[in-house]
């Protein structure tokens, strides 16, 4: 019975090819559609209209179906990208497949298969290819190599300070491996397809789960710092030349603890981060989105985790969380989740906590 299933998996999918590629079955799909109409340029998340610069089809995907979300991972082929976009099983993508295409997929021969797994496997070794990495690599040090830890920037101690954190220059200078500031980054704008003007960045760097940089993030600023700057998209992230799963913003060391082990924070959102961390004085790494903090990896000498969770009416942030305790309890890691529920607001989080009544945070008890 499984094998038939699965054969049924790779008729379709050579029954698509046949019919002229994934093109004519993901313009069925309005986020997918959007993806297709900007492509090679990276789009929010099909799925839920998240971020700027979250989701891209690979090169080839007329014919593999094949894309990339940066929380999510690679997606292998086109079946994989409908079952994420529709929330389904791949079962339940190829009969939906089949409904669009119209064809007899058990008329599909043996050949035909073969050649479609073949370029399949073609693409599956890379997250992107070999000019891309170099190019998102050269973007990625130019900026690294032109900016100046936070600490060291009025602009950017300002903002941090407009955003109601009381950190001293000192406090932040700890954390110059992940903050750094850029005076002038160009910004490009999406909807007009051009480059609109030039602004001061607060940067944070992100670190792969090996520990190495893997991209950065900007928060586009006023010349000031008195806010972020009057663009549609002031938070970007560079795009990667690697995956995002289990990495971090990494905001300091994980805390020692007097009964073995060590402690550290996580939570969503670098403002958020740095608000525990002048709140409670411990350390707290960004994941920057509630899909990648729920495939957060720390290291083995990691026994002990808070999870800062957000409150918003998806409830996205919550489950997230909940994922991570279970994945990491599994793992034999203690953890204990903090959900911000005081300011009768439907979105709430840590910093919004913190700028009400910085001690409602806590600190955490190992246990």
């Amino acid at each position: 019975m499984y094998q038939a299933s699965h054969s049924k998996i790779k008729k379709v999918k050579a029954l698509v090819a046949q019919q002229g590629g994934w093109r004519n079955i993901f313009e069925h799909f309005s986020g997918l559609k959007a993806a297709i109409d900007k492509y090679p340029a990276q789009t929010p998340c099909p799925k839920t209209g998240d971020g700027s610069t979250v989701f891209r089809l690979v090169n080839g995907w007329e014919q593999t179906g094949q894309a990339f979300h940066n929380y999510v991972g690679k997606l292998t082929d086109g079946l994989n990208v409908i079952a994420f976009y529709r929330n389904c099983s791949i079962k339940e993508a190829a009969d939906e497949v089949l409904q669009i295409t119209g064809g007899d997929y058990q008329a599909i021969s043996y050949r035909e298969v073969s050649a479609q797994l073949s370029r399949e496997q073609q693409q599956k070794s890379e997250y992107c290819s070999k000019e891309k990495k170099e190019q998102r690599l050269k973007s990625l040090q130019r900026v690294y190599h032109e900016a100046i830890p936070a600490y060291k920037s009025e602009i950017a101690m300002n903002y941090l300070r407009c955003r109601g954190l009381t950190l001293t220059s000192e406090e932040v200078r700890k954390f110059s491996s992940t903050l750094g500031f850029h005076p002038g980054l160009k910004y490009y704008c999406s909807d007009k397809k051009q480059v609109i003007g030039t602004y001061p960045a607060l940067l944070g760097i992100f670190k792969s789960k090996d520990g190495s940089n893997l991209t950065i993030h900007r928060i586009y600023l006023k010349p000031d710092g008195s806010g972020k700057a009057d663009v549609s998209n002031p938070k970007k992230l560079m795009s990667p030349p690697g995956y995002m799963g289990g990495g971090s913003f990494q905001l300091g060391e994980p805390l020692p603890l007097r009964c073995g082990g060590k402690y550290i924070g996580v939570t969503e959102g670098i403002e958020t981060a740095l608000a525990l961390f002048n709140a409670n004085g411990l350390p707290c790494w960004s994941l920057y989105s509630d899909t990648v903090l729920a495939l957060f990896e720390p290291d083995s000498d990691i026994t002990h985790v808070g999870i800062w969770s957000e409150k918003e009416p998806s409830g996205a942030g919550l489950t997230s969380a909940n994922k991570l305790m279970k994945r990491l309890s599994e793992k034999g890691v203690k953890c204990h989740i903090y959900y911000p529920d005081f300011l009768n607001a439907e979105k709430e989080d840590w910093l919004d906590v913190f700028n009400s009544n910085p001690s409602l945070i806590h600190g955490y008890t190992a246990r």
